[in-house]
């Protein structure tokens, strides 16, 4: 169970750090913006539905909430390299972007 806790905890900060993110996303990248949104909390409402599912439907849930992780961290990655966000002000939310993405493969794996 501690996993699935961990896993939702930094879904939940990463959540909270790309929203401030989001927020100072300047005009004309309005749909990374919205991508950026869609997919932090699409990580972190998945990874919250997976910890109370079990089976399959848990380890597709987990699986779902890794996809996400992952543009949730490459949008961001994006956004620095087209100068619409200081890196360093990314920084933290990718770290943790990838982090969840190794925690949920964990988590996706199937028990025997």
């Amino acid at each position: 169970m501690g996993g699935r806790l961990d896993a939702r905890t930094v879904a939940f900060e990463a959540l909270v750090e790309g929203d401030r993110i989001s927020k100072a996303i300047p005009r004309g990248y309005g749909k990374l913006k919205d991508q950026l949104a869609r997919a932090l909390q699409g990580a972190f409402s998945l990874t919250s539905e997976a910890a109370a599912r079990t089976g399959a439907d848990r380890a597709c849930r987990f699986r779902w909430a890794r996809a996400e992780a992952n543009e949730a961290a490459a949008v961001p990655e994006a956004l620095a390299q087209l100068r619409a966000a200081e890196p360093q002000a990314v920084a933290g939310v990718i770290a943790k972007r990838w982090r969840l993405s190794a925690m949920l493969t964990r988590l996706a794996m199937p028990k025997h």
